[in-house]
């Protein structure tokens, strides 16, 4: 049995996402849930953060919209 070394294209490194940043991904993705009419409950369940987290976010959203979320 003979093994070859094969070449393998690895992808460029991404640095992983910075806490600001997971933060702000999960602020907008709120917001995209907000406009399909989702409930804050549910919001809350499906992004693992505090039912308050959505109350506030929602708050801020009807005020400024998704860019107040970033």
């Amino acid at each position: 049995m003979s093994f070859e070394s094969s070449s393998v294209v690895s992808a460029p490194v991404v640095p992983p996402l910075a806490r600001p940043q997971l933060a702000e991904a999960r602020r907008v993705r709120a917001a995209e849930l907000f406009e399909q009419g989702r409930s804050s409950a549910e919001i809350a369940r499906m992004l693992g953060v505090s039912h308050e987290s959505v109350r506030r976010w929602k708050r801020v959203w009807e005020e400024g919209g998704t860019d107040a979320l970033r």
